[in-house]
């Protein structure tokens, strides 16, 4: 059972909403896609994965880099 939407609500009237084409995973040329954009996209799974694991591993390096970094003596 579907509640009030945006089209019931009086305060949001003539308010535009944006429509969406397209989302991860729907079939895409991926021979449009050139350079970087082909390995870090938005438009495929495979694309946003490689982003995630490219976020997961520069945080990593960063835990790696401060953890293992030599004190400073004072």
């Amino acid at each position: 059972m579907a509640g009030p939407g945006v089209e019931d609500d009086p305060n949001l009237k003539g308010l535009s909403l944006p429509k969406f084409n397209r989302m991860a995973g729907d079939s895409v040329d991926e021979s449009q896609f050139k350079g970087l954009s082909k390995y870090f996209n938005s438009h495929t799974n495979r694309g946003r994965a490689n982003t995630a694991k490219a976020t997961y591993a520069v945080f990593g390096a960063i835990i790696l880099y401060f953890t293992l970094k030599p004190k400073s003596k004072k």
